[in-house]
């Protein structure tokens, strides 16, 4: 049998190293509407990861990339090809705006070209700031 004058001091330091864990793992899920369908994200401290849907397409799509600030910097893979992405949140990530370039053609940045707002409820379609997001 463990004696409990051991088993005290171990259930401290294994309690106070998984709250310091907790702590440190700020994960985050966002679900946003876009004007070519449904993206969901996940940023976990600063490392982002999301997948979105190519209504047009009927194909999924993903990034992934680093977050300083509100500022995501990454990669973009998708059916349509593949590429840099820069993505700009607003300061409570309810809204977004994206900048892309494809590895075909570095050269050519896309600015403000993609752009979400967190989804609302259920709906499947709404506007917002002059643009029709959709959720599906």
């Amino acid at each position: 049998m463990i004696p409990r004058t051991f088993l005290l001091p171990v259930f401290v330091i294994l309690t106070t190293f998984f709250c310091v864990a907790q702590e440190e793992n700020k994960l985050i899920a966002k679900n946003y509407c876009t004007e070519i369908g449904r993206f969901d994200l996940l940023i976990d401290n600063d490392e982002v990861a999301g997948a979105y849907y190519l209504i047009h397409k009927n194909a999924l799509g993903g990034v992934w990339g680093r977050l300083k600030g509100n500022v995501m910097t990454g990669r973009w893979h998708d059916a349509d090809g593949k590429g840099d992405i820069i993505i700009t949140f607003e300061s409570d990530f309810s809204f977004f705006t994206a900048d892309y370039r494809s590895d075909d053609e570095p050269e050519k940045w896309y600015k403000d070209s993609w752009h979400g707002s967190l989804r609302p409820n259920k709906a499947s379609q709404f506007t917002a700031k002059g643009k029709t997001f959709k959720c599906e």
